[in-house]
């Protein structure tokens, strides 16, 4: 059988597919190298798999802002959902719309070849599947990206990829290297077991606590308030409500950050702060030297640790590609919309975005845009490269200049554009697809 799509991994990106492309009465199916649904959020144990959960990961989006559409999370259910009970979600919406049926679970697919009408895809077991368009919802939360620095550390070291539980931390000296959201819930962790929790950082962050005023999420808060208005004024209200709910970043023992908010993906956690006025973490400079146990920082202090941990996060890769169509760092300008492969009309990429909101509706706007396009009802404009040009311009101006923040949107700015495109290009309403170009 040649498939209209197939959608490599079965996350919340590659569910979010299934769905629009069964709506758009397009055949499609999914190939999941695990067990079971749910990508990163399928918590694992064993600290080399697939998933970069840990026992303790709860979302820093808050369920009012984080449901597929049409498919609300349980009232009963808290604000902020434990790695659990966001895969137990995924499961029903996948369970609700009967998408199972379209996944292959233990199926990793090795390689995804061009072929004149479409690809040929072989997985590990020597399967090989045709279709017309792939769509690669395989993430980007999954290859470690590890530095360098001169030196050798000789006790404990491993990426944040592998943390998996705080009893890994019990009575052990830790540096966390790195302050992303994770990088800040390991240390948060490492407070309750650890004999000492320091954070090594290059540069100020700006923290958002879970909560607002009135004990509103904070991203609800914001929607509520200063999500319509043009991102000047976004900017300039949340900077002033956040000094007001937490003051200057100084108070913290923390660099006050140099860029504006927004600027960089933000941190959110409630409890960081609290321990860092507590003393029960301390923040260090760069790692200038590895010695051993001990470590050099670039401001002449010293410290022997028993363990680090790399929270640097994530090299984008998507090993099953021909190395032509990975959209590396150099590569980036050829993607339109994040989705759309400039040099290979067939390739279309989901979730590979770094939204300041939850990336799981996104990805379901995204999908609905793509099955408009495999049926036929979008294509891209004629100033598609023009316009990628620029975006991707205007992007590096935007956002801070990292691998960490290449693949940084705006939640409501994107999600406007994707939801326009939509409403611009109708499915027609026979379930069959519309004029499908082969």
């Amino acid at each position: 059988m040649r498939w209209d799509a197939i959608v490599v991994g079965a996350g919340p990106s590659g569910l979010a597919a299934i769905r629009k492309l069964k709506e758009a009465g397009l055949s499609v199916l999914a190939l999941e190298k695990r067990h079971d649904i749910g990508g990163v959020w399928l918590y694992e144990e064993e600290p080399e798999g697939h998933s970069s959960a840990y026992h303790t990961l709860t979302t820093i989006t808050s369920k009012s802002r984080s449901s597929f559409e049409g498919f609300p999370f349980p009232k009963e259910w808290p604000d902020y959902l434990p790695h659990f009970l966001v895969q137990q979600y995924f499961r029903r919406y996948a369970e609700h719309f009967n998408l199972l049926e379209h996944i292959r679970f233990h199926t990793a697919v090795e390689k995804a070849a061009v072929e004149p009408n479409g690809w040929e895809i072989v997985t590990a077991d020597g399967s090989i599947y045709h279709s017309r368009y792939l769509i690669a919802a395989s993430g980007h939360h999954w290859k470690p990206y590890l530095p360098t620095y001169p030196g050798t550390f000789t006790g404990e070291s491993y990426h944040a990829h592998a943390y998996k539980h705080p009893l890994q931390l019990s009575d052990r000296r830790v540096l966390i290297v790195g302050l992303g959201n994770s990088g800040a819930d390991i240390a948060v962790d490492a407070v309750r077991v650890a004999a000492s929790v320091d954070i090594s950082i290059r540069r100020g962050y700006h923290i958002l606590p879970k909560f607002a005023f009135w004990g509103i999420p904070t991203d609800e808060f914001y929607h509520r308030t200063v999500a319509s208005l043009p991102a000047p004024l976004r900017r300039f209200f949340s900077s002033l409500a956040l000094k007001l709910l937490l003051g200057p970043m100084k108070r913290y023992g923390m660099p006050e950050p140099k860029e504006p908010l927004f600027y960089t993906h933000p941190l959110v956690n409630s409890e960081l702060l609290y321990h860092l006025r507590h003393g029960k973490i301390h923040l260090r400079p760069a790692i200038e030297q590895l010695e051993g146990r001990l470590v050099r920082f670039t401001d002449g202090t010293a410290k022997e640790y028993d363990t680090i941990i790399w929270a640097t996060g994530y090299e984008v890769d998507f090993p099953y590609l021909p190395a032509e169509l990975i959209p590396t760092p150099e590569k980036v300008s050829r993607l339109y919309l994040h989705i759309f492969h400039l040099d290979q009309p067939r390739l279309l990429y989901l979730g590979l975005i770094q939204p300041n909101g939850c990336l799981w509706n996104l990805s379901e706007k995204q999908a609905a845009l793509v099955a408009r396009y495999i049926a036929g009802v979008y294509t891209l404009p004629s100033t598609a490269e023009a316009e990628t040009q620029t975006y991707w311009r205007k992007h590096a101006q935007r956002f801070a200049d990292s691998p960490r923040h290449l693949w940084e949107v705006d939640w409501h700015d994107y999600a406007k554009t994707l939801d326009r495109l939509i409403a611009r290009h109708p499915l027609p309403k026979s379930k069959e697809a519309a004029l499908i170009h082969a």
